[in-house]
């Protein structure tokens, strides 16, 4: 949405109270346009400006002003602004990028984007719960809330219900996606330590309430298993990197592939420095419709945003 109703939708958090607890989901949201064969979709993590701190904790220039009109699905990895809660104005903001309520952008919460608190900011803008699914074209994209803790019972067992309800009943589709903050890796067959490329490491992240033993790797995995199993391309994406590691590819034993992309280098000022570092890089898929084949690349930001 644009600046123009930004006023009214600072009037949507008096009723956010009365949000629907239904999980979104969406089929076939705007049908593809007649001839276009091959759609793009972008994964983005770690997208804040470290020179813009506050008060507006605003996005990296070259994220904010991305022609986002390219990809027909956004997927968002977290850590989006460094306070996206602290204040609804900065909810808003995001939402002037990215459109947050539609269908086809989900964005999964990572530590930078909750810690103030405020998910009714989170739910009023998108009008979604934080974890959602959407399926269009044979892709179904699962959005995880990998913030949520043991202390949050009734939604860390309904986040994974829904996934084992994708995972039981998907059968048509071509692809799953599954799109997380936080690294959860830890564990899967192949994959290597998260230090290697994600900036956390929940190797005892709860994926319900129902044991202490039920994590990603024990209680998750073996869902994407199946799915694969039964024909239908798993991906896997995180987006808590950037820092030291720009980009990241490997499938697991099981030929599931799992991603980690993130950007920062707005963190440095000088540009001896910054020339020092890897580029920044995002992800980026391309779906040819009538094959339903998926390629992706992790590509260079700066000449994605020099060529526009």
């Amino acid at each position: 949405m644009k600046y123009l109703v930004f006023i009214g939708l600072l009037g949507l958090i008096y009723f956010s109270s009365s949000f629907s607890n239904i999980i979104l989901v969406q089929s076939n949201f705007d049908s593809v346009k007649k001839g276009d064969d091959t759609l793009k979709y972008i994964f983005l993590g770690h997208t804040y400006d470290y020179q813009n701190p506050g008060p507006w904790h605003r996005l990296d220039p070259r994220i904010q002003d991305l022609d986002l009109t390219r990809y027909h699905r956004i997927w968002l990895g977290g850590d989006i602004s460094s306070e996206a809660t602290l204040d609804l104005g900065t909810m808003i903001y995001l939402d002037s990028v990215f459109d947050l309520g539609s269908p086809r952008v989900q964005y999964a919460l990572g530590n930078h984007d909750i810690r103030n608190g405020n998910i009714q900011y989170y739910r009023t803008i998108t009008n979604k719960k934080s974890y959602n699914v959407y399926s269009e074209n044979g892709v179904v994209s699962i959005c995880m809330n990998s913030q949520l803790n043991p202390t949050q019972c009734e939604d860390l067992n309904s986040q994974f219900q829904l996934i084992k309800n994708v995972c039981d009943t998907i059968q048509e589709s071509s692809h799953l996606l599954l799109m997380m903050h936080n690294c959860l890796f830890y564990g899967v067959p192949n994959i290597p330590h998260p230090s290697n490329f994600a900036h956390s490491n929940y190797q005892y992240w709860n994926a319900n309430c129902s044991s202490a033993t039920q994590t990603f790797s024990t209680a998750i995995y073996p869902m994407l298993e199946a799915v694969k199993n039964r024909g239908i391309e798993v991906y896997v994406m995180m987006g808590d990197s950037g820092v030291s590691s720009k980009q990241f590819h490997q499938e697991s034993t099981d030929s599931i592939h799992f991603y980690a992309s993130g950007i920062a280098n707005s963190k440095y000022t000088d540009s001896s420095v910054l020339a020092q570092e890897p580029l920044d890089r995002v992800l980026i898929f391309e779906h040819v419709l009538t094959t339903q084949e998926m390629t992706w690349s992790f590509q260079d930001l700066d000449s994605l945003f020099n060529a526009q």
